[in-house]
């Protein structure tokens, strides 16, 4: 992108900054500067006014012409073939040196003495501009016959590296935007176009029909009978390297350059219909298409003067370009700009081509033909805290504020929760996260200003709960296999036929599916349990004695509600059959409980006998820390025919409910630990879970754990042994110390009726 002093200076007041200040300052906003370059007219090159122009008498191509220089009127000889009376030219007097130490002197063409030079732009180190001598116009300012050329042509001209991202870049007011928030200095708003009443309307000059689904156009238009382009447009577009073509498309290129939206000019067709064929939007005449939005003009205008319609037009840069990759079209200089993304702001350049038009007198037509489409304002919502954090450093929220609105970039500031709303410019699509915001903010801010610190490596723990119940999962899975079972895998999907012969709660029928897969999965399964006895059932009919499975995955409750849960099935012998186990013996509560406990970690059993499925004297319910987290039963015996089962114990528990705790380290203590045993005579209808809450109510810190060992049918009565481990963190407990807690025991347990066997 190349842009020039003097135009930025129409969008941002740079009298305050020299343009060394600009390229740095452009350069620490992430504007690359990669040349720049100073266009100074050589002394004596000054303003003059061609009074008269005759040819020469000698030479066929050659005019001798009366130049008024201000000071004089001095004559000089031109071989140029468009000089003509009544031009303002730039002439260089005797005594100029002009690029190339060539030096204008007193000289005679052909017998006719000649006091100077009329001037091409090639002839005073400016690039060419048309064949022939520069002829100059008003548009560069108020000319003044005898005033330096170079008071209205002196430019500095700045070659920036903007990259693809940065369409809005590519445009002088999008350099000048970035001026704006480098320097703090606010742009000046372009005038505002206001249509004389008087004027003939477009929509009788004009007929514009259609609509367009993917693209925006705002239509204006004019009449021209001047076929020449102002000096300034041409001036320019060639400082910035862009085709000057003499015709009426400059002012098309010099508005898209100088506003970065697409604008294009037709001729005076009887009518324009826009219409989108094959995802392409199109502008078409009564011939044919005449321009691919976004994509390419297909025919210009060839006409140089009369009516003409202006279209500022806009399409989605992911749009376009996807549309171009999949076509694989032709595309023109129009396409570099929209896939970059264009200025969206349509009316902007109307007001901007119109002011130009006034150069030449123009007739601007009454009114406008609005094709716009809106375009969704994106929003971000964006943590001042987090903002600090990417930047490394905390700026004032005002300094931030600032920046972010002269990018044009819309703030609201929540100073309860330091959170930014950001509205984003349309022509700002590359800003999609929160690390863009901090990169426009730093940018601008400037990172030289950050306060030096030491560079500092900190992994961040990036373990969240997703990652921990992950982990958790895994290790259970771990767990259980390393304690005999074998993973199985099942649709969430289960017969309702069962679950009803069963007993099982059901999804109710207004929740349930609609359209099953088949009858046999025609609801979603309330428990893993009847899958695992399929599994189980299958494997025993292929030979298999010993069957150990689980299965981790969702259930859904009466309501359709989600959650998870892990299931067991333990059927048939204890071990699988080998040397050490050839006569195996079938499962028990006991072995089962022993396997969960290694997977689970600690549990208590409270009897239950309404669970699905169980055997109505084996069955329990399982809390982890007073909590309820599922249920170990014995397979009902009838379910057991049912699938062809032998002794079989099942266990469910929802995953969400077990405890994942991270084990920490405790010091050990030294001092040895106490064993006792304790004998006592109970009720055979006695629950030992009343014996243990009715001992833990004591609160003896010194009983470590306690546990049955042994029970023993005393006829009217049962001997029930428990077993006390003892320990003090400080000394040795003495045999007296010991003593008195089993003393504090028996008589706690005597309101119990339980006594010393």
């Amino acid at each position: 992108m190349i842009v020039t002093r003097k135009w930025l200076e129409e969008f941002i007041d740079l009298k305050n900054f020299s343009t060394d200040e600009i390229s740095d300052g452009l350069n620490s906003i992430g504007q690359e500067v990669e040349a720049v370059k100073k266009l100074r007219i050589p002394e004596k090159v000054v303003v003059g006014y061609v009074e008269e122009c005759d040819k020469h008498p000698d030479a066929d191509k050659l005019n001798i012409c009366q130049v008024n220089v201000g000071s004089e009127i001095t004559q000089i000889v031109c071989g140029a073939k468009n000089v003509a009376k009544g031009q303002f030219v730039a002439v260089s007097v005797v005594g100029a040196v002009l690029p190339g130490n060539f030096k204008i002197k007193k000289a005679k063409l052909r017998g006719v003495e000649s006091f100077g030079m009329i001037c091409s732009s090639t002839e005073i180190g400016l690039p060419k501009l048309e064949d022939g001598i520069m002829v100059l116009d008003n548009s560069i300012g108020e000319l003044e016959v005898g005033k330096n050329v170079s008071e209205y042509l002196d430019d500095d001209v700045i070659e920036l590296g903007v990259t693809a991202n940065r369409g809005d870049s590519f445009s002088i007011l999008g350099i000048a935007r970035e001026l704006s928030a480098k320097f703090n200095v606010s742009l000046k708003d372009v005038v505002e176009y206001e249509d004389d009443k008087n004027a003939e309307g477009l929509g009788r000059l004009f007929q514009i029909e259609g609509d367009i689904d993917n693209s925006s156009h705002y239509l204006k238009g004019f009449n021209i009978e001047n076929d020449n382009i102002p000096f300034k447009i041409r001036y320019r577009l060639s400082l910035v390297e862009e085709a000057v073509i003499n015709t009426i498309c400059d002012f098309a290129t010099y508005t898209t350059v100088a506003t970065g939206v697409i604008t294009t000019i037709y001729d005076n067709y009887k009518k324009l219909i826009f219409k989108t064929e094959n995802k392409i939007d199109i502008v078409k005449n009564e011939t044919g298409i005449i321009y691919e939005t976004g994509i390419k003009v297909i025919k210009k205008p060839e006409n140089k003067i009369g009516n003409f319609v202006i279209d500022a037009n806009f399409i989605d840069p992911e749009y376009v370009s996807t549309i171009v990759y999949e076509t694989k079209i032709k595309t023109d200089e129009i396409f570099f700009r929209s896939s970059r993304g264009s200025n969206p702001d349509l009316k902007l350049a109307i007001n901007y081509i119109t002011n130009e038009l006034n150069l030449i007198n123009a007739k601007i037509y009454n009114g406008s033909y609005d094709l716009t489409n809106e375009i969704e304002k994106k929003v971000l919502s964006v943590d001042l805290e987090d903002i600090y954090t990417i930047i490394g450093e905390v700026i004032d929220e005002n300094k931030i504020v600032n920046i972010l609105n002269k990018l044009q970039i819309k703030t609201e500031v929540n100073s309860s929760d330091k959170c930014l709303k950001l509205i984003i410019p349309p022509f700002r699509h590359d800003l999609i996260n929160k690390y863009d915001i901090a990169e426009e903010i730093l940018r601008v801010y400037g990172i030289d200003t950050l306060t030096s610190k030491p560079l500092i490596f900190a992994e961040k723990n990036r373990i969240n709960d997703s990652m921990k119940k992950i982990e958790f999962l895994k290790a259970i899975r771990e767990k259980s296999v390393g304690n005999g079972f074998f993973e199985t895998l099942h649709f969430i999907f289960d017969s309702k036929e069962r679950y009803k012969k069963y007993s099982i709660p059901a999804i109710k029928d207004e929740e349930d599916i609609l359209n099953p897969i088949v009858n046999e999965f025609d609801t979603l399964r309330q428990t893993t349990i009847l899958q695992l006895l399929d599994a189980a059932s299958f494997n025993k009919k292929n030979g298999y004695k010993k069957l150990s499975l689980f299965t981790i995955g969702s259930v859904y409750n009466e309501l359709r509600e989600e959650s998870q849960k892990i299931g067991f099935v333990w059927s048939g012998n204890k071990y699988k059959e080998n040397i050490t186990h050839n006569k195996n013996e079938n499962v028990d509560f006991a072995f089962f409980v022993e396997r969960l406990s290694s997977i689970l970690g600690d549990f208590e059993l409270v009897e239950d006998k309404h669970i699905i499925l169980s055997h109505p004297y084996q069955s329990a319910k399982v809390l982890i820390d007073g909590v309820e987290v599922g249920f170990i039963a014995k397979l009902h015996p009838k379910i057991e025919k049912d699938f062809d089962l032998d002794d079989t114990f099942i266990a469910e528990f929802f995953i969400d409910l077990l405890p994942n705790k991270e084990f920490k380290a405790e010091n050990i203590v030294k001092i040895q630990k106490s064993t006792r045993d304790l004998s006592l005579v109970v009720d055979k209808n006695q629950n030992y879970n009343d014996i243990k809450k009715e001992i833990e109510t004591l609160k003896i810190l010194e009983i470590v754990e306690f546990y049955p060992i042994d029970i023993f049918d005393l006829i009217d009565k049962n001997s029930l042994t428990l077993r006390f481990i003892l320990q003090n963190s400080g000394k040795s407990l003495t045999d007296d110390e010991i003593n008195g807690i089993i003393a504090k025991i028996i008589e706690k347990l005597k309101d119990l009726g339980v006594g010393l066997r």
